[in-house]
């Protein structure tokens, strides 16, 4: 089983979650999007905004530089 739990997910920046999402790429053998969707499920409960605005833009910005 992976788990990261976080107290205080309103100050995580996209290193954090560029890290987040490699440890599940490399962990669960998932691809990006996988990923992103298992992320979305697990630490954010299916609402992006459940943290607040920045960790979602932290989250995003975080998956377009690993998109790149």
């Amino acid at each position: 089983m992976f788990v990261i739990i976080t107290k205080h997910a309103h100050s995580q920046n996209a290193d954090y979650f560029k890290t987040y999402l490699t440890l599940v790429m490399d962990h669960r053998d998932f691809s990006l999007q996988e990923a992103i969707d298992f992320m979305i499920q697990s630490y954010f409960y299916h609402n992006l905004e459940l943290y607040g605005v920045k960790p979602k833009q932290q989250f995003e910005l975080a998956i377009q530089q690993l998109s790149a």
